[in-house]
């Protein structure tokens, strides 16, 4: 069963890649509606799948990780992303582009699903019905999420701008303006509930379950600073799924454990990620590695990023994320200096550079907690959390941190962050929202960002939003006058 459902996969996502046809700017000519594109349970579960395709992280990653502090120009680079580390950031860049149509396309996917709920016959399968609908709802939470993560300026204000929020399979003289942040957390919060209600009993980590719909609500109330909501649900989830040991966490990253790991997206042999990808932009699919390499983990796979030389030493030498993040080569003569390469995305069952993607983990539950704590203003209470992460990172008790100020929490629990997230699309989505409360913003070392004149850049720049993208507005022009600020 599962061979089959990673060949649909695969199918469904050749179509994403290889197709502008299918690609959305919301106006899309020529589509079926779900009652005659999808007649059957079977139908269904099909086209989730393909819904499914549009959950990757990709341009997230490779963005966050060199417009933020995660990475330096790699001695092998041939110019890779230095317009975009220089802090370049414009509304045709690659990164809003891309994930701004991927996400679209997948929602509409996902609303194909859920409209065929209505018509579908499902006599005698209804628990299989209603479980596909429930995982379509999630995946339309989850990209509404991380559309509302990048393009709203502030998550907290429901009065703010939002999103165009998208709940109904579109026509073709439909164009969207942005709806307000109230309603597209509102959107998101209603269908993960409706999700838990719908999917059955908790069954793996590679498509949604309850508890992963869970953790993503935890995650959407934590980015509008709804602690009252989030906690709960954090705690719960920590309780349910410990943290890693230190073998295990390595295990983790290299695909043979799943420890901590409520949900992921698998990446196999012959899937339809299979392969490079665009190297050194924030375009969609292929290998994660790649986003950091050509060929392969360590110095021999032609890296054109390195590990940023502040995150590296950020690391503590008994802690397993250091080993599991950088690979150090002290000195490298080839280069003339020492060099840290990736080493989250080394690979697994023999492709190099291919790794599933971990997107919800226990740790972030914990460092959720440790949010909703320093929000009270209780310090105290959010060190012991980021202490339970230390304490598993480094295999034996710590001494706990202490923050003297709620700044200082803040400014710990993104130091923490930095630590358990890096490489996986989280930096600059943390530092846009808690950066001015905890006095982080992007921390590049001198000899990494001198000779490119970008060494840091305010927490309140307007770059730390992203900008609706310019090819959006060919199709949908009224859409322009609700563009971010400075852009």
């Amino acid at each position: 069963m599962m061979k089959n459902i990673k060949i649909v996969f695969g199918l469904a996502l050749a179509s994403l890649v290889f197709s502008c046809e299918d690609a959305t700017d919301i106006r899309q000519p020529g589509v079926l509606d779900a009652s005659s594109a999808i007649q059957s349970v079977d139908d269904m579960e099909d086209a989730l799948i393909n819904a499914y395709t549009g959950m990757f992280v990709t341009a997230e990653m490779h963005f966050t990780s060199v417009f933020t502090d995660e990475i330096r120009i790699g001695y092998d680079s041939g110019g890779q992303g230095q317009s975009l580390y220089r802090f370049n950031l414009a509304s045709n860049n690659s990164g809003p582009s891309n994930v701004w149509r991927n996400n679209y396309s997948s929602i509409r996917r996902a609303n194909l699903v859920i409209e065929a709920a209505n018509s579908v016959d499902a006599t005698g399968d209804e628990a299989r019905r209603d479980n596909i609908v429930g995982q379509a709802h999630a995946i339309r939470a989850w990209q509404h999420l991380q559309l509302a993560s990048l393009y709203i300026v502030d998550m907290s204000d429901d009065a703010s701008l939002g999103v165009p929020v998208v709940d109904f399979v579109t026509g073709t003289d439909y164009t969207a303006l942005r709806s307000t942040t109230g309603d597209t957390f509102s959107l998101i919060y209603n269908d993960l509930d409706t999700a838990v209600s719908l999917i059955s009993a908790n069954s793996g980590t590679i498509f949604f379950s309850k508890d992963a719909a869970r953790a993503l609500k935890a995650r959407a109330a934590a980015y509008r600073e709804d602690y009252a909501t989030a906690a709960p649900i954090a705690q719960s989830l920590a309780n349910s799924y410990p943290l890693a040991g230190t073998v295990a966490y390595e295990n983790v990253f290299r695909d043979t454990d799943n420890s901590e790991v409520i949900m992921k997206l698998e990446r196999t042999i012959n899937d339809a990620f299979d392969g490079q990808g665009n190297t050194g932009d924030s375009s969609n699919g292929g290998w994660a590695g790649a986003k950091y390499a050509f060929t392969g983990p360590g110095v021999t796979g032609s890296p054109y990023y390195e590990v940023a030389t502040a995150l590296y030493n950020a690391f503590d030498a008994n802690d397993v994320r250091r080993g599991v993040n950088a690979e150090a080569y002290e000195p490298l003569p080839a280069a003339g200096r020492n060099v840290y390469t990736v080493n989250k995305y080394r690979g697994s069952q023999g492709r190099p550079l291919m790794n599933d993607h971990k997107i919800l983990r226990s740790s972030e539950m914990v460092l959720i907690l440790a949010e909703a704590r320093a929000q009270a203003n209780d310090p105290a209470g959010a060190a012991g959390f980021v202490d339970q992460i230390r304490d598993a990172r480094f295999g034996s008790d710590q001494t706990a941190p202490s923050y003297g100020s709620q700044s200082e929490a803040f400014g710990g629990i993104l130091d923490e962050r930095r630590l358990e997230f890096a490489f996986e699309g989280h930096r600059y989505k943390d530092l846009r929202r808690l950066g001015a409360k905890g006095n982080r913003t992007v921390d590049r070392d001198a000899g990494d960002c001198t000779p490119f004149g970008a060494c840091t850049i305010a927490i309140n720049d307007d770059r730390f939003t992203w900008p609706l993208p310019l090819a959006e507005f060919n199709g949908n022009p009224a859409l322009r006058a609700q563009q971010n600020p400075g852009y």
